[in-house]
């Protein structure tokens, strides 16, 4: 043990200590810069689709509004002013844009046409009109300032065509207005956030025309400072940028974008106060989960401590405690070493167990501690859960559930908790049920159980009744009944919400973090069922949960095997399966199962030693750990497979706890065959080796 000795000195335990708490923290930070990262990019992409669908919106009005002039102008030039008028006002052409149309002189004397009234109108002061007749020999439309209208007062953006003859003498001008504010409808707040803005500048004069939200020291005011116009003579027609606004001081990240026949930008910014704001949450989550492995490091640290004290202090007298409490750091230091895969454990030796020859009632505790033990990996992962669900990577299996089994381990795995205070807990299971359905056995027990444990929590006398009976449509309805507190009606739309509890006193009362019932509603709305919930206060609370749970006739399932392994057939020979991975126990648990199965094994404890194993000897199967020393599963896949044939050709399953879309794509690209996640379900990995002894030579 001399290799070992510097961990019985305190100064080497405070730095190991100080370096697991810096790995924590430098992890912590990492992906605190990934989430803000991703959140850059999806603020970027709101930005970048913003501004595209509005700089569509605006130029389509700005076209239209184009036509029109030009229409108006030709026939100004062919008809003179009066007749001009006459026919918008007959043909009502202001109403193209719901706005107003003037007919002018070269003088700016004219007539003003909309919906209301028809009257004289001069306009000779107006620096739009006045850059409209200045063009020479042009007739580009002219967008002017927004301005209040003389006729309404209301304010409104501008617009000016010249009316030239065909020898370009000066004949006058039309003009159209239109309102501010109707630039506003299509734009929805919640799409950029509390603090998002949108503008439509002139690139020109870089002057606002119009800007949301709408203020009075908005329209019309200069941005020749902002940092737009310097990415903007870089890629003229779209990009991005940060800047603190130059109109109301909020930084933002824009993304601009020209429109393509009118000198006119438009921006659409997302407030950094906002894009923070999103991922507050997930980044809070984080912080207590680094401050939670920091509380454990230092627990540990101070047991650690006090046990070398203890050591340091103990006389010849007390060996054999000293000798004890050598044991109890050796057993720290080894769980320490395994805690990454202790689920792992627990599942493979419940299932080993479970084919031992038992009596009652120890096989009965064997299979309650299989179904516990599946519940709590369940549990593990909840928050992962809905990782997956907003990514839309939750995964679920569709096998065959025996469908009151599964109803009576769930209520026998409550039942204790329902003793424990004096509540009865009955079911009642229709017969008319299947007795195999097709689903996600996992799934359908953890939110059946997270709504049993939920009622047993909130009801203080009396009991629950859980009910189990068909449904329209193929469905299978359950509902959970209690004798509780009751809920409001007001309250009951808060019931599904992730970490909301309906009363402050709730989780010291009754403990919770209030995630369970949102888990349940996601998981049950993605298996396309239905969840809700009845209740009055004082009356106790009914919750149900329907889902699609198609019936699997027998004459479908090969009776004592599962109904996913039938497809393979029985197995003709023993195989030789050369096994991969690093951790003992999982060694002994994927043995066990192997010799189980009347199967011959050979591990190896990395991925450099399977490439040099399969190279010498001849596997029918290789079962391949991903994350392994030296040398990782999908490295030493991709040499295998690099091998001329036939050994090339032997079939390798992965074996990992990672278990994500992109680690399947992974393994696939690496050459792989299968794949198995951990903690392992002997039936699977049973399935899995079945399937590809088809493919197995018998000889090389």
């Amino acid at each position: 043990m001399r290799h070992v000795r510097w961990l019985h000195r305190p100064a080497y335990a405070w730095v190991l200590a100080l370096l697991l708490l810096a790995g924590v923290w430098i992890a912590y930070l990492v992906q605190v810069e990934a989430i803000r990262d991703r959140s850059l990019r999806d603020a970027a992409a709101k930005a970048e689709a913003v501004s595209a669908a509005y700089a569509r919106f605006v130029a389509g009005n700005l076209s239209l509004i184009d036509n029109v002039l030009r229409f108006i102008a030709v026939y100004d030039r062919e008809n003179g002013l009066e007749k001009t008028a006459t026919l918008v006002s007959q043909q009502r052409l202001f109403e193209a844009f719901h706005g107003n149309i003037v007919v002018l002189d070269p003088t700016g004397n004219g007539v003003l046409i909309n919906k209301n009234e028809t009257r004289p109108m001069a306009l000779a002061d107006r620096p739009y009109f006045q850059q409209t007749v200045a063009q020479q020999n042009g007739d580009r439309l002219v967008i002017g300032l927004p301005v209040a209208a003389r006729s309404s007062g209301v304010l409104v953006l501008p617009f000016a065509r010249p009316v030239r003859d065909l020898d370009g003498k000066l004949l006058g001008a039309v003009a159209a207005s239109i309102e501010v504010a109707l630039l506003q409808q299509p734009y929805d707040q919640a799409a950029l956030g509390p603090g998002g803005a949108v503008a439509m500048t002139g690139t020109n004069d870089h002057i606002i025309r119009a800007r949301i939200p709408q203020g009075s020291n908005f329209i019309e005011q200069g941005t020749s400072a902002s940092q737009l116009w310097t990415e903007w003579a870089k890629t003229p027609d779209a990009g991005s940028y940060w800047q603190i606004s130059t109109v109301d001081g909020t930084q933002r990240l824009y993304a601009y974008r020209t429109l393509a026949d009118f000198a006119i930008v438009i921006t659409a910014g997302v407030a950094l106060d906002d894009i923070i704001a999103e991922s507050a949450q997930i980044r809070g989550n984080l912080r207590y989960a680094a401050g939670g492995a920091s509380v454990v490091i230092l627990l540990l640290l101070f047991g650690w401590l006090q046990e070398l004290a203890g050591r340091r202090a103990l006389s010849a007298e007390t060996k054999r405690a000293d000798a004890a409490s050598r044991a109890k750091s050796d057993f720290l230091a080894s769980m320490s070493h395994e805690l990454r895969t202790p689920l792992n454990g627990l599942l493979g030796f419940a299932r080993l167990l479970r084919t031992a020859p038992l009596e009652e009632p120890h096989k009965r505790y064997v299979e309650l501690l299989n179904d516990s033990g599946k519940h709590l990996y369940a549990l593990i992962n909840d928050i992962l859960d809905f990782s997956k669900i907003e990514a839309g990577k939750m995964a679920f299996e569709d096998t065959a559930i025996e469908l009151r089994s599964l109803v009576d381990g769930a209520v026998a795995i409550a039942a204790p908790a329902a003793a424990d205070k004096r509540l009865t807990l009955d079911c009642r299971f229709d017969d008319r049920l299947a007795t195999f359905v097709r689903g996600d056995p996992n799934r359908v027990r953890q939110v059946l159980l997270n709504l049993i444990t939920n009622a047993i929590k909130f009801t203080a006398a009396g009991g629950i009744e859980l009910r189990v009976t068909p449904a329209e449509g193929g469905r299978v309805r359950f509902e959970i009944q209690d004798t509780g507190i009751g809920i409001a009606p007001d309250d009951q739309a808060k019931l599904f919400r992730r970490f909301e509890q309906l009363d402050p006193g709730t989780s010291r009362s009754h403990g919770g973090t209030g995630l369970g019932l949102a888990i349940s509603a996601s998981l049950v709305h993605l298996m396309a069922g239905e969840i809700g919930v009845a209740s009055r206060v004082g009356a106790g609370a009914t919750f149900w949960f329907e889902l699609p749970l198609p019936a699997i006739p027998l004459a479908e399932l090969d009776l004592g095997v599962p109904a996913e392994r039938g497809q393979t057939g029985e197995r003709s020979r023993s195989l030789s399966i050369l096994v991969a991975e690093d951790v003992p126990m999982n060694q002994m648990l994927i043995q066990s199962l192997l010799d189980s199965l009347g199967h011959r094994c050979e591990l190896v404890g990395d991925g450099q030693q399977a490439v040099k194993a399969a190279a010498a000897a001849r596997y029918d199967i290789i079962l391949m750990d991903l994350q392994m020393p030296v040398m990782n599963g999908l490295d030493a896949a991709r040499a295998i497979r690099a091998f001329t044939a036939p050994a090339s050709l032997v079939p390798i399953i992965a074996l990992t706890a990672n278990a994500f879309a992109e680690d399947i794509t992974a393994c696939k690209e690496a050459g792989m065959n299968d794949f198995v996640p951990k903690p392992l379900d002997f039936d699977r990995l049973a399935l899995a080796i079945d399937r590809w002894a088809e493919m197995a030579p018998a000889e090389f």
